[in-house]
């Protein structure tokens, strides 16, 4: 194979997002962290078109051609595109005959292939993306695209599968390939935001006030072991949550979903605890006329929230938090890793062990590949990855709940997940 690959010269320095700086700079295993996306390709399509579509994908999006280097240096290269050259060993990609595989057998082929990915992404060496083409003569193929986190996150996944089918759409019909260009990149609004967090720094103080009451854990006891379950609200709950209580309460579901967690977490421990919230950082208000629909890179942010202790019944309570809760709560990440001079608050704040993290519309929903992700998330006493979803106009929400070894245990995250969904199924939507 002829390398295409540039010399260290052709590179340029990026900035790191908020969520990229944080992950490159305390997590213990920053090379194996990747994101797969099943994507369904035309039966015709074969391993050159295939790499001309990966080679596309990397040419469009600015994150999938750069370098990562980890530690308290982290930092990010970014590299030329690869252009219309199909040789090139930035293009990964390893074919996987599944004529003769059942139906039933596809989830497991795709869990193996999807591990076997993990493993060939490279981020210092800009090796971001990965594909496997499990192909057949009927049907479709699958695209397996597997990207490293540092890259993506949840709202890029799916321009990742939008760019994919705009892709098979245009070579199916002989078209030119035009795929939509990201207005901004991740590495250009990075730049903006650590140019904008100085100014900001008066609100630092506030923040700082909001951690979380317990202390950081450095060390886990073997007990309790780690527990995990996952759930959908579905039904009438699901129908309530969706439609009834935004229109009561005058918040989005999200909200909604949240704040109860926050009364559960107080009604079952018997103390208010704050929350880590995860959002997909895409604020466009902090730079009004900037598009981050399309842009791919890792632009989460979180913040803690604690809700206060408030009297009355979980309506009145709810009302009270919903009413209470900040304008802008994202811009704590905006303050606390855009702006050098506020690192050192990083090294002592009192991070929350409660974490939400809301992925949006997750479409068919994978328990299992979130609960991987959340084995990483040690630093929380119970973390939740939550997202909707719709299939034959039926809409659902899923949960997936995860507590480490040496966290609250099964018994307190059934009490917790319980106590949650009582509130949701049956909290006064009245005034």
């Amino acid at each position: 194979m002829n390398s295409t690959r540039p010399d260290q010269s052709a590179l340029r320095p990026g900035r790191l997002t908020a969520a990229a700086k944080k992950f490159l700079t305390w997590d213990a295993n920053p090379g194996v962290f990747g994101i797969t996306i099943p994507c369904p390709v035309p039966v015709s399509m074969g391993a050159d078109e295939g790499r001309k579509l990966l080679g596309a994908l990397i040419d469009n999006h600015e994150s999938l051609r750069s370098r990562y280097s980890y530690g308290e240096q982290a930092a990010c290269l970014i590299d030329t595109e690869i252009g219309a050259e199909t040789n090139s060993d930035r293009i990964d990609l390893r074919l996987v005959d599944i004529e003769d595989v059942g139906p039933e057998e596809i989830a497991q082929v795709i869990a193996q292939e999807t591990a076997k990915s993990n493993l060939r992404i490279d981020p210092p060496t800009g090796k971001i993306v990965t594909a496997a083409l499990l192909t057949r003569s009927f049907d479709v193929n699958i695209l397996l695209l597997t990207i490293h986190h540092i890259a993506i996150d949840g709202v890029a996944m799916w321009v990742m599968w939008d760019d994919v089918a705009t892709y098979c759409r245009q070579w199916e019909a002989g078209e030119a390939i035009s795929l939509t260009p990201e207005p901004i990149s991740g590495s250009e609004w990075a730049q903006f935001l650590d140019e904008l967090a100085p100014t900001r720094a008066g609100e630092l103080e506030s923040w700082l006030a909001a951690s979380d009451s317990e202390p950081n854990l450095l060390e886990r006891a073997a007990e309790p072991a780690s527990a995990h379950r996952d759930g959908v609200i579905e039904g009438a709950v699901a129908a309530r949550l969706l439609d009834a209580l935004p229109g009561a309460f005058d918040a989005s579901y999200t909200r909604i979903l949240l704040v109860a967690l926050g009364l559960a977490i107080e009604d079952v421990l018997g103390v208010p605890r704050s929350i880590q919230v995860q959002k997909h950082g895409r604020y466009s208000r902090l730079r009004p006329g900037t598009d981050l629909s399309r842009t791919v890179a890792w632009l989460s942010d979180d913040y803690p929230w604690l809700v206060r202790p408030a009297p009355g019944d979980h309506g009145a309570r709810l009302r009270d938090a919903i009413a209470r809760y900040p304008a802008h709560p994202e811009d704590f990440t905006l303050l606390f890793w855009h702006d050098p001079r506020n690192w050192p608050h990083v090294a002592r704040f009192n991070f929350p062990k409660f974490y939400f993290n809301f992925l949006g519309d997750v479409g068919v929903w994978i328990p299992g590949a979130h609960s991987a992700e959340q084995a990483r998330l040690t630093v929380f006493d119970l973390s939740m990855f939550l997202g909707t979803s719709e299939l034959g106009g039926v809409r659902s929400v899923h949960y997936s709940v995860h507590s480490p070894t040496g966290g609250i245990g099964i018994e307190r995250v059934n009490e917790i997940v319980a106590q949650w969904l009582s509130i949701l199924a049956t909290v006064e939507a009245g005034a």
